[in-house]
């Protein structure tokens, strides 16, 4: 949340009654819940579901600031609704991630991402185009399936911040958000990564910044 590729969202802002509120300069994590799998497809409801049966069991806090990721290994697969069309989109096969909000029964909004394993080939052959960036023999950390969802955890991440009602912020009319408009775009590096995060080196995707276009970093 600190690194300076996170900057790229602090252009963002939103006004309410006439208050103009830039996205949050900083993200800090606070927690990680394993969940054992109950079955091998998940769909939206499923991830509502879970996330609230941790708030109910007190093992995740409720916070309406914050973003609730759920990441499933490669043997389950997800679905989710095009929120444009309403077609019914599979993991793997339509998309990598996605992130959404629902308003609870008691008031809150809570933000969530969805996040597979992009090294995982599907029955068909898909695979998340993310893999493509990546030697197998040699990702950032030696690990194809983590080091592949850094950058889609950060594209969901980014999204969620600027338009997490996927009522907001898009690049054109065809709903294009602004982590959409440079997916797959890594700019120039060498080996495989583009950033540092704390010790740690990863392989991310730029991000949209108005009157700038694909970056890194502001």
């Amino acid at each position: 949340g600190n690194s300076s590729w996170y900057s790229t969202v602090t252009p963002y802002f939103q006004i309410v009654n006439g208050i103009k509120t830039y996205a949050s300069k900083s993200l800090v994590f606070k927690k990680s819940v394993d969940v054992a799998a109950t079955k091998t497809m998940i769909t939206k409801d499923d991830v509502i579901q879970t996330i609230i049966d941790l708030f109910n069991t007190g093992k995740l806090p409720s916070d309406s600031n914050g973003v609730y990721t759920l990441f499933f290994r490669g043997d389950i697969t997800a679905t989710t609704m095009s929120p444009s069309s309403g077609a019914l989109m599979y993991w793997l096969k339509d998309f990598c991630g996605y992130h959404g909000a629902v308003q609870l029964s008691y008031g809150p909004i809570i933000k969530f991402a969805v996040i597979g394993d992009p090294s995982y080939v599907g029955v068909n052959g898909e695979q998340c185009e993310e893999i493509r960036y990546s030697d197998p023999g040699r990702t950032a950390n030696n690990n194809l399936g983590a080091d592949s969802m850094v950058s889609v955890y950060a594209h969901e991440i980014a999204e969620t911040v600027t338009n997490y009602h996927a009522d907001a912020w898009y690049f054109n009319s065809n709903a294009i958000e602004n982590a959409d408009a440079c997916e797959w775009k890594f700019g120039n590096y060498s080996g495989n990564s583009n950033m540092v995060a704390d010790t740690k080196r990863f392989l991310v995707q730029q991000m949209w910044v108005p009157t700038k276009g694909c970056v890194m970093s502001l």
